[in-house]
């Protein structure tokens, strides 16, 4: 498996597999207009050239773009969070400078799923954020995707909150520390 960040040439997979949304209940893009969904395309985008975003590409020899992750670092010392944001709620769990990384996309194509793609992408957003000396990465997903639950949970993620974050629709949020770098050597 060849993993390798990803470039303009993989941003109609990216937003593809964002606009399925597999395993997540759908609906909140009833309604969009076409500027919506080029707004969305441009948010894909910004994955791939923005310094404080990133994303991953898994390739088999025989079959490219199996897996797509795509991470951003947050900082919330600098971001004006309303208390009902997901993130004031779990302060208390994140890092006291604020500074973490967010899963905002993991997928595996469908007959590729359950054979370690996920967990490799996965190692790669955990050495990117060490790279940058972060500490923590947070992700969540829908309590009904028990199986993404049990891959976090066997690659060190604990959860931290249970419950709806935009919608009704109850999520797991997990976070996972991390040494850093310089704790390693």
């Amino acid at each position: 498996m060849n993993l390798r960040r990803a470039t303009l040439q993989d941003l109609d997979l990216m937003v593809r597999v964002d606009l399925d949304d597999e395993g997540v209940t759908p609906g909140y893009r009833e309604g969009w207009q076409r500027e919506d969904f080029q707004a969305h395309r441009e948010l894909i985008a910004s994955f791939i050239y923005d310094a404080d975003k990133g994303s991953i590409v898994a390739d088999l020899q025989n079959d490219p773009s199996v897996g797509v992750i795509l991470w951003r670092y947050r900082n919330l010392n600098e971001e004006h969070l309303e208390d009902s944001h997901l993130f004031s709620q779990i302060r208390a769990v994140l890092p006291p400078n604020g500074i973490f990384s967010e899963i905002f996309q993991l997928w595996v194509q469908p007959t590729f799923r359950r054979t370690g793609i996920g967990t490799q992408l996965k190692l790669a957003v955990e050495d990117a954020t060490r790279q940058r000396d972060i500490e923590m990465i947070y992700t969540h997903t829908e309590a009904t995707n028990a199986h993404v639950i049990d891959l976090n949970q066997k690659l060190g993620y604990r959860e931290v909150r249970r419950g709806a974050i935009w919608d009704d629709v109850p999520r797991v949020s997990l976070v996972k520390e991390l040494a850093s770098p310089a704790d390693s050597g």
